[in-house]
């Protein structure tokens, strides 16, 4: 089973990456609990950086990364990650081979 914060993160990146997302709950819902645990354990660079950076600065960076929204996109007065943070960002999505 997801606990609590396994959900509220499967849930953060499920708008941009939803097969992702889908595979973890999938396999947390069907019981395979190893397997769910697998998968997240996989994501834990993406973890990592949503709790250093926060989900929707995240989020935002992997989406204009990925050419889903133009820049800026995130309301005033938010404002996006810097340029090391967004490397960081693009650099774990190529690792972990993400994409929408």
């Amino acid at each position: 089973m997801l606990n609590a914060v396994d959900r509220t993160m499967a849930s953060v990146v499920g708008g941009t990456f939803p097969q992702t997302a889908l595979a973890l709950t999938r396999a947390a819902r069907s019981g395979a609990a190893d397997r769910a645990l697998d998968l997240a354990g996989e994501l834990e660079p993406l973890w990592a950086l949503l709790r250093r950076h926060g989900s929707l600065r995240v989020m935002s960076a992997a989406a204009s990364h990925l050419g889903l929204t133009e820049e800026p996109n995130l309301p005033l007065p938010l404002r996006g990650l810097d340029e090391a943070a967004r490397q960081d960002v693009v650099a774990v999505l190529s690792a972990l081979d993400l994409t929408a």
